[in-house]
């Protein structure tokens, strides 16, 4: 039977992911959004690319791959608009095209247990924000009556989890930017085994995060921003 990392808006903050990988695990899942905001999205991809066993798009990560808008919150759309701007001369054609090969939904299988995964909900793959106060019936509907026994998904930045019949919803919050107060990389863990799940913080150096983003070339009221919701955990 098998671990599985379950990972979802990395946004670009590379330390928090090598903190949450240095966990053991046989499988790693991945709901979206590797891009914008943090200081090394080109290196999040890579680490992506090579470990991810599944992976989906995410609406920036869609922004990024076809230069349309990533249509986020108002809160947070033009610094996104900002950071991808300039965050464009990392990204390489295979970058590019790596995130443009990224599937909206997926469907799958590991040890016969059945896992729905999106970005956002499959009513819109995107953009649609599920958050933790969603009714059960609303639930269930977003993600179209679902008979898999995971639906993984992200995009809110809020971690949650649901059980409904014999479907677990799972949101694992967000990898590289939390925003729900707590600056704590956000994850979770399956144990195949027995289904059981967990949902998990971990510490990670935020300081060399912030060393990274400081060096960078950008507007200080921007990198004030950037500081401000990696240390508050969204706040700003």
């Amino acid at each position: 039977m098998s671990k599985i990392l379950v990972i979802s808006d990395l946004h670009g903050n590379y330390d928090a992911l090598n903190s949450i990988l240095s966990e053991d695990f046989d499988y790693l899942i991945v709901s979206g959004d590797l891009t914008d905001y943090g200081p090394e999205p080109h290196l999040v991809i890579d680490e992506i690319k090579n470990k991810a066993n599944f992976a989906v798009m995410g609406n920036h990560d869609s922004a990024n791959g076809f230069n349309i808008d990533c249509r986020c919150s108002e809160k947070f759309h033009d610094l996104s608009v900002y950071t991808r701007d300039y965050y464009k001369k990392f990204l390489s054609d295979e970058h590019i095209k790596f995130l443009r090969s990224l599937p909206l939904f997926k469907n799958f299988e590991i040890d016969g247990i059945k896992f729905t995964m999106v970005h956002a909900s499959l009513e819109d793959y995107l953009y649609d924000y599920v958050l933790p106060s969603v009714s059960d019936v609303d639930l269930i509907k977003k993600f179209k009556n679902s008979t898999s026994d995971f639906v993984i998904f992200g995009h809110t930045h809020l971690p949650m989890w649901r059980k409904l019949n014999s479907t677990i919803f799972i949101n694992p919050g967000s990898a590289g930017q939390p925003r729900d107060g707590n600056w704590k990389a956000s994850y979770a863990t399956i144990n195949t085994n027995d289904k059981s799940f967990n949902i998990k913080r971990i510490k990670y150096d935020v300081e060399k995060t912030i060393k990274k983003i400081n060096s960078l070339d950008m507007k200080n009221d921007i990198k004030e921003l950037l500081i401000n919701i990696l240390m508050k955990g969204g706040s700003f």
